[in-house]
């Protein structure tokens, strides 16, 4: 299971285990809290502005938050990387909306994000030239933005899953002026805008299909004229909540390493003694009840990508680029993936990763505030909408609830089993 070579599996520079537990004995690459910036081809950020305004980034995702700083040529000069102080309250999105039934707790998870970026505030304002000032631009899903909010999200989390808040936000943090990128649906939030403005995929004729696999397992499907949207819970499954000491992508690689030699079944049965003791990996021991919540995942995220692709009338082998989103995407083999039954075969060589796609869409929606002299919003200042995707009137918008598709229970069960 050991691999002492100068590159991963997935190609990134460094000397570790085949299979990475993050023990930190390493001295390669270990991939402890950090940002993960190397992606897909940007367009140039245009952050030069007669108002001396440096950007600030923020993704609020469910597991982690990211914040970046740019200086005035688009270059990242700083990162700021945490944990999200509400996995006190529940590792995903339903079990933060039923705590926030309590006012209290509500109030609580959003001072813990609020406190949290003003620490992300006062370590990039250290770095500012004397007059420089910072413009915060944040992408999260549809519920973490309405905790930021302060927004009541109990509407997410029971039919008809209606969105009360729609549209672009703009509020203050710690002095700074912060804009809020909207999302689509209560599922689909401005993390993917973000990651759809990041994608390029609404300024071409092919269709790419973007895959965030964070908790929420969120993908979108489009090109220039049409966009088809839906999420499935993943939950932690793919951030290293499935097995402790075991980052996502390297038990993907793992699962398909037992599978090559034999000591997994496609129903993911563990064979003997393994089934009994589990795999010990180091100081890691890897159980059969984390391989099935891996299998769970893959099993809800490779249905939605079905269905995504059936509703959108495209063939899999006519997708022109499949981007991975996250962590765990820039860290994913797409060949371990496809090993596994996370992703079609026809998918495996146009599957390239992307990196933080919420950070890097929500610098490009940062650039248009800059270049706008700060005086409007986005939304406000743009012919083509900005970044509230509804208002493009050319671009044909579908939300999917995959909890309504008829075909989703009998797709999820023909994609649980492992290739």
């Amino acid at each position: 299971m050991y691999n002492t070579s100068s590159t991963n599996p997935t190609g990134k520079k460094g000397t570790r285990c085949l299979i990475c537990t993050g023990c930190g004995r390493c001295p390669g690459v270990i991939r402890g809290m950090q940002v993960v910036t190397e992606k897909l081809e940007l367009p140039p950020l245009t952050l030069q502005n007669p108002d001396g305004k440096r950007l600030m980034t923020v993704d609020i995702g469910t597991t982690t938050i990211a914040m970046q700083l740019y200086d005035m040529t688009g270059k990242v000069v700083d990162s700021f990387p945490s944990v999200n102080p509400q996995v006190s309250y529940g590792a995903d999105v339903l079990s933060r909306i039923e705590a926030a039934k309590d006012p209290g707790k509500a109030a609580d998870m959003q001072k813990k994000v609020r406190d949290l970026m003003e620490k992300g505030v006062q370590r990039f304002s250290k770095k500012l030239q004397p007059k420089e000032t910072l413009q915060m631009v944040v992408a999260a899903n549809t519920t973490m933005t309405y905790l930021f909010m302060g927004w009541n999200p109990e509407e997410l989390g029971k039919a008809p899953f209606t969105v009360s808040h729609s549209g672009a936000v703009e509020t203050e943090i710690a002095g700074v002026a912060c804009h809020i990128i909207p999302g689509l649906s209560a599922f689909v939030g401005g993390d993917i805008t973000a990651g759809i403005l990041a994608s390029g995929m609404l300024e071409q004729e092919a269709s790419t299909l973007l895959i965030d696999l964070g908790t929420n397992g969120e993908m979108a499907l489009g090109n220039r004229h049409r966009l088809h949207a839906c999420a499935t819970a993943a939950g932690p499954a793919f951030e290293g909540g499935a097995n402790r000491g075991i980052w996502g992508a390297d038990m993907v690689r793992l699962l398909q390493k037992l599978l090559e030699e034999g000591l997994m079944d496609g129903q993911g049965l563990l064979k003997e003694p393994y089934f009994t003791k589990g795999v010990r990996i180091g100081d890691v021991l890897v159980t059969k009840e984390s391989v099935r919540a891996v299998q769970l995942a893959k099993g809800a995220i490779a249905a939605g990508i079905e269905i995504l692709a059936d509703s959108y009338g495209i063939r899999f082998s006519d997708i022109s680029k499949v981007v991975l989103a996250g962590g765990f995407g820039y860290y994913l083999d797409p060949k371990a993936a496809v090993a596994i039954g996370l992703l079609p075969e026809e998918l495996a060589d146009c599957t390239v990763t992307g990196g933080n796609t919420a950070l890097s869409g929500a610098a490009m929606v940062g650039s248009r505030i800059l270049t706008a002299g700060g005086k409007q919003t986005a939304e406000g200042t743009l012919p083509d909408g900005g970044d509230d995707l509804r208002k493009r009137q050319e671009l044909q918008i579908r939300i999917l609830n995959l909890a309504e598709e008829e075909k989703f229970p009998e797709t999820f069960l023909t994609k649980i089993n492992f290739n």
